[in-house]
């Protein structure tokens, strides 16, 4: 080997087909750190390297006769020698070029630090969506629990606790709506109000607890009567009240006497009661006032008259 090829700025070796080394001129040799020439190409690589170069370096030079750039790890005197080999096939040998390759290894290092940080940082990005994911349920399930919550907050506001029925001032109000139909679209509705016959002495007999048994039972059997679009209230202790759309006095008449005949006759779980009852149908120039003022004055004139009776004014 002469001078010039001997120390050239790059490691210069070659090989039989057996991948026994021939020849390596001293430039190799200072990178191997070693005076002693090595047997086999083997005997100067990594474990994972001579792997690698028995699966792709051997089947590539017998197929195309050359390889450019291969990366190998060579045994440095340092420790581990990461180089480019090219090699050529010329007279059954194989002549082999090797350029060392600090600042790739360095540069393959950086970019599997930066690999590891990019992982890193996905892990903590699909940690922090998850987190965000139960946070967005949690917020929908407050949502939910929140509608819940208004709802029956409505339900308490606008809802008698005891039976069910519409509080007072729902059936104030929907009087009042009514009354404002009737007079914008010249229609017509009754009011019917009515309350239990001595029902005082239901409580005082039997106790408040049937009393209230009572006043269930009744609202149970109101809302069994009424037609769906019509509003049924409880409006004081043992009083009630149904607004009645669109019904003529001669129609709510018939409905209240069915009513009251459906109470007395009806089987009762509690104690069996009857109810007196008064009607108002909507004339020019009512107000709400004025139709609750008729239905409890023709309430009261049922009570006078011996109670268990409909009046309507």
């Amino acid at each position: 080997m002469d001078e010039q090829l001997n120390f050239a700025p790059c490691g210069y070796l070659v090989l039989t087909k057996d991948w026994e080394i021939t020849d390596m001129n001293q430039t190799l040799r200072d990178m191997l750190g070693s005076e002693r020439a090595a047997v086999n190409m083997r005997d100067i690589l990594t474990v994972p390297s001579k792997v690698y170069f028995q699966t792709y370096f051997v089947p590539a030079l017998h197929i195309h006769g050359r390889v450019d750039e291969l990366h190998l790890t060579l045994k440095g005197k340092e420790g581990p020698l990461p180089v480019l080999m090219s090699a050529r096939e010329r007279k059954g040998l194989y002549e082999c070029a090797l350029m060392q390759m600090t600042v790739r290894e360095e540069y393959e290092n950086e970019l599997l630090v930066a690999k590891r940080n990019a992982e890193q940082i996905q892990q903590e990005t699909d940690k922090a969506y998850t987190t965000l994911l139960g946070l967005m349920n949690e917020v929908q399930q407050k949502q939910e629990e929140l509608v819940e919550l208004n709802h029956r907050l409505q339900t308490m506001a606008t809802t008698d606790p005891l039976t069910g029925l519409f509080n007072r001032r729902v059936f104030q109000e929907r009087l009042a709506e009514q009354v404002e139909k009737a007079i914008t679209e010249q229609s017509v509705f009754s009011v019917i109000i009515f309350d239990i016959d001595h029902f005082k002495n239901v409580n005082d007999t039997y106790g408040h607890n049937v009393g209230d048994e009572v006043l269930k039972e009744l609202a149970i059997k109101i809302k069994g009567l009424i037609p769906i679009h019509d509003s049924a209230a409880r409006i004081g202790g043992e009083e009630f009240a149904i607004i009645l759309k669109e019904t003529e006095q001669e129609s709510s008449s018939a409905f209240a006497e069915q009513l009251r005949a459906y109470i007395e006759n009806s089987t009762w779980h509690s104690k069996p009661v009857t109810v007196s009852i008064g009607i108002a149908t909507y004339q020019d120039g009512d107000t709400a006032e004025s139709m609750y003022i008729r239905a409890d004055s023709a309430l009261y004139a049922s009570k006078r008259s011996g109670r268990n009776r409909v009046t309507s004014f």
